[in-house]
């Protein structure tokens, strides 16, 4: 039996279209996800045949990505480096930059010195040292940007704003510092995806970003480590006319920012409790959020609900367009769904469902309901 050989690709498909491909498995692949080493892939590439070495070294979009570690003695040659980022020409840049101890300032040079084509920047900071010898303006094409500081480094505000107010296509942060949050107020305006990670800083600063952010289409916030908890004065509620969706992660600061924000067009709500105390403010909180967010498609409660009562309480406010429901108990937490609430999500009452537009309901833990009624 002949085998057929397999068909080349750059045999029969245009060149262009080839490194499309590649170019778009690359984000695919890639982001958010960067421990896997990419960025090796247009050497690996040139390893198949002289012909693919030919496409490769004539399509900068595969040399456009990289992943790298800038501590002294981790590059390999300087010289590769630069001739690397010569390869890609004009592509915009996409880089993860790990700055470990003792950063090599030769390196960090090299790859700050093409910040006006970055459209994707990672950094990864233990160790500022080198961060007062390069410039960092300029950013002009940039239109995500990560940072994320180990917790014993001290954060340069003015660089970090120099960054966001001299990158007008900025429209994607996500923050993971100890740092204040000032910079990324910079150019809230223009942000429409918003992930923040926040170690000892007051609630109410979180709520002045999104008060400087009021074109946000999808916000995350995770609280790690915060000042003790204190109440603060509702002082009228931050409008967030675009927001699709909201993910927290935290205590009992989260009922600050359900307070605190107004999302009419709200349709995906992710909360996960991290303890137990305070539960019950955080379901007032929310019980006033759903007042403001009649859209509401899918919710997802981890470790929040106290009893069975303060979900009936949420599903008869969201009942119109509910798809996806998720409920986690906390651990060693028991009966929080019984043979009630199977009841109500099941049956039919009075000619109509709870909860008619349901597509996915999904429990984890805390169950008391009879084998027999899941299976009636």
């Amino acid at each position: 039996m002949c085998m057929k050989r397999p068909t080349d690709p750059l045999q029969v498909l245009p060149l262009e279209l080839v490194g499309e491909i590649f170019y778009l498995w690359l984000l695919d692949s890639i982001y958010p996800h960067t421990k896997n080493s990419y960025s090796k892939l247009p050497g690996l590439l040139c390893l198949v045949s002289k012909s693919w070495r030919d496409f490769v070294y004539a399509t900068p979009l595969l040399w456009a990505h990289l992943i790298i570690d800038t501590s002294q003695g981790t590059v390999a040659s300087l010289h590769t480096l630069r001739k690397r980022l010569e390869r890609s020409q004009g592509a915009p840049l996409s880089l993860d930059v790990e700055v470990g101890e003792q950063p090599d300032g030769d390196v960090l040079g090299a790859l700050f010195a093409e910040r006006s084509r970055f459209r994707q920047l990672t950094l990864r900071v233990i160790d500022l040292s080198w961060w007062d010898r390069i410039s960092m303006e300029g950013f002009t094409e940039l239109k995500k940007f990560t940072l994320h500081t180990a917790p014993q480094v001290p954060t340069d505000m003015d660089k970090l704003s120099a960054i966001f107010s001299s990158a007008p296509s900025l429209c994607s942060v996500n923050w993971h510092s100890t740092g204040e949050l000032g910079p990324v107020g910079v150019q809230g305006h223009q942000l429409r995806f918003l992930a923040l990670t926040v170690f000892r800083i007051p609630v109410t600063h979180v709520l002045e970003v999104l008060a400087a952010c009021p074109n946000l289409l999808n916000a995350a916030i995770r609280f790690q480590d915060v000042h003790e908890y204190i109440p603060i004065p509702l002082r009228g509620r931050i409008l967030l006319p675009e927001l699709r969706s909201l993910t927290l992660h935290g205590t009992r600061h989260l009922a600050c920012v359900l307070r605190g924000v107004q999302a009419p067009l709200l349709s995906r709500l992710e909360i996960h409790w991290h303890d137990s105390t305070g539960r019950k403010f955080g379901l007032e909180a929310l019980q006033s959020l759903l007042e403001y967010s009649p859209h509401l498609e899918d919710i997802a409660l981890r470790d929040f609900l106290i009893a069975e009562d303060g979900l009936f309480s949420i599903i008869t406010t969201t009942n119109k367009h509910l798809l996806r429901l998720t409920v986690a108990a906390a651990p060693g937490q028991t009966k929080l769904i019984t043979r009630r609430t199977f009841d109500v999500l099941t049956r039919q009452e009075l000619g109509g469902c709870t909860l008619p537009r349901l597509e996915e309901l999904v429990f984890q833990n805390g169950l008391d309901v009879p084998d027999e009624a899941c299976s009636a």
